[in-house]
């Protein structure tokens, strides 16, 4: 069986994603194994819906086995983010290759850049602490320094968001000397960011956020049964937004020394003396205003602020995920799982408890997992109860399995 692996985050699943699936299955892929973002997702946010509402809708819409990456990487960095999801297609043994959309729709042009980044990384890693000491933004810096040494072309690929994110996973894929083989589907329709949908009805998970946010229809967007499960969410009081969490923030900022700032992930270069200071502010707008330079991107700030408040370190998003959590799978995920058994570089299984007690490093992650999904549950209109994360079992539903709450 060929098996194609995505890295996703399904906030919420729509028609570009639906797209991209249908792009694996033609390439051959008789399975689909996602490895998806928990309740937090990279831009700094919570999840509109839940990680297992989500696990269930991806099933729905094509994948055949869901996977979560764990909340340290989901929070983190492009170059993190793709770590955890590359080693957990890896790790499960028998997953080919990895699909990934992009703007260019070039390997060899993917590939190209992803070189010249780490070249860039590696050989003049002192020149760009330079720039970077002097206030410029990483990407800014990266940026440039390809343009100089490899030419505009090369450099072009990393102002793009997928392309960005497309040569994150071919430098994850090269470092650990994964099997995986990468394949990139170009974009279609409206970009990553872009403020309107496109002619054929795709638009951007982040349009659609904000048009749903603002009560907008957005059932053209994106397939029926996600459609429902949003206006469902949203009538049951279940939709996240990080404004529920703003008086936990300003609490733990308020309780926290800067000395205990210091080893929180991503916070670097004195910015726990910036955010020590801002702890007097009266409202997550006014912190964010005050904390923000040129060299700190808003979602890396607002994932910082997540680090505080879930207490991630940076220990914790530099080494390889420590267990597989499965969400979600199909009758075809079934037997991906059982050609896995005697293939996989890690623990898989659906239970948080079972996978806690496998290594030191599983029951941390684990505890952080817990304790992001309990935060996660204040993040809502309709407060969830705590200690759920813990008390999920996978059930049977028409042919599909996903996790359901112990009674």
């Amino acid at each position: 069986m060929k098996i194609s692996g995505i890295i996703c985050e399904y906030n919420p699943l729509h028609n570009g994603h639906l797209y991209h699936l249908e792009q694996v299955r033609r390439g051959g892929a008789e399975g689909i194994v996602a490895v998806m973002s928990g309740n937090f997702v990279q831009r700094g946010d919570a999840a509109l819906l839940d990680k297992f509402t989500r696990a269930r809708l991806a099933i729905e819409g094509g994948v055949d086995l869901v996977l979560e990456l764990p909340v340290p990487y989901a929070l983190a960095p492009a170059e993190n983010f793709a770590m955890g999801g590359v080693a957990l297609l890896t790790a499960l043994g028998n997953v080919q290759e990895i699909s990934f959309g992009s703007e260019c729709g070039d390997i060899h042009l993917l590939s190209q850049a992803a070189q010249a980044c780490q070249v860039c990384k590696t050989d003049y890693a002192d020149v760009m602490d330079d720039f970077l000491r002097s206030g410029y933004s990483y990407p800014e810096v990266l940026s440039q320094m390809v343009g100089q040494l490899y030419g505009e072309e090369t450099a072009a690929v990393l102002r793009s968001p997928n392309n960005t994110l497309a040569i994150a996973y071919l430098n994850a894929i090269e470092e650990m000397d994964s099997p995986l083989q990468p394949m990139t589907i170009p974009r279609r329709g409206a970009g990553h960011n872009s403020s309107q949908p496109a002619p054929d009805g795709t638009a951007s998970a982040t349009y659609i956020r904000q048009f749903f946010a603002e009560g907008g229809d957005c059932r053209r967007m994106m397939p029926s049964y996600a459609w429902h499960a949003l206006r469902e969410a949203k009538q049951n009081g279940h939709i996240a937004s990080m404004e529920y969490l703003e008086r936990l923030i300003l609490y733990k900022l308020r309780t926290t020394d800067a000395d205990d700032l210091h080893d929180i992930a991503e916070i670097g270069q004195g910015l726990e003396h910036r955010l020590y200071k801002a702890k007097r502010s009266a409202s997550l707008e006014e912190l964010l205003q005050t904390i923000r330079t040129k060299r700190y991107p808003m979602a890396r700030l607002r994932r910082i602020l997540l680090h505080i408040l879930l207490d991630i370190r940076t220990a914790d998003i530099q080494n390889y995920p420590a267990y597989g959590r499965i969400l979600a799978f199909n009758d075809t995920g079934r037997e991906i799982l059982r050609d896995s058994k005697n293939k996989r570089l890690l623990p898989f299984s659906h239970s948080l408890a079972e996978l806690a007690h496998t290594s030191p490093e599983a029951g941390r992650c684990a505890a952080l997992e817990s304790q992001a999904t309990d935060i996660y549950q204040l993040a809502r209109p309709v407060i969830g109860q705590g200690e759920s994360d813990f008390r999920r079992k996978i059930v049977t539903s028409g042919g599909s399995h996903h996790a359901e709450e112990e009674k």
